[in-house]
């Protein structure tokens, strides 16, 4: 078994958690208190972006604060210097994985519909965050009513747009 460690986080190569294009994910444990934690690997095809861009998308992450998002710990490095986001372990899986059970080919639970709609209101706060950025502070107001407005006109419109 194949291992790799930041100062603090060790993770078996075994335990991949998703993979991506630029990143994959791994299960990893804390080496001194043992909290179970996911940790982010970028690799080489991610550092095409420019630096500031990539350090600011960490201090985006950083300042994000919602009980539907994600929780980043920390930001480590490999002594190959590719960076490692450390962030809260989730679970559950992920909404696919859930949707494609047999038990759920008609519909989910109303306690697992539930949890899928706090994962909406996540990437609504995600957007108001992008939108904050974006626009400023002053008109903030007026993206969170276009939102609203988006989200209650149509549920086609809606989805496509989440």
């Amino acid at each position: 078994m194949q291992t790799t460690s930041t100062t603090s986080y060790l993770w078996s190569l075994q335990d991949v958690l998703g993979q991506g294009a630029t990143a994959s994910v791994y299960k990893a444990r804390n080496k001194r208190s043992g909290e179970l934690v996911a940790v982010k690997v970028f690799n080489f095809m991610s550092y095409s972006r420019p630096r500031e861009v990539q350090m600011r998308e960490f201090e985006m992450l950083r300042k994000l604060n919602n009980s539907n998002i994600v929780k980043l710990h920390t930001v480590e490095e490999l002594p190959s210097k590719q960076k490692v986001l450390v962030m809260e372990y989730c679970s559950g899986g992920s909404l696919l994985s859930l949707l494609e059970e047999p038990e759920n080919a008609f519909g989910l639970p109303e306690t697992e519909f539930l949890t899928v709609l706090q994962c909406v209101g996540g990437c609504v706060y995600l957007i108001l965050m992008w939108l904050r950025r974006e626009c400023g502070e002053a008109n903030h107001s007026i993206a969170m009513i276009t939102i609203r407005l988006q989200c209650c006109l149509n549920l086609e419109h809606r989805v496509h747009t989440l």
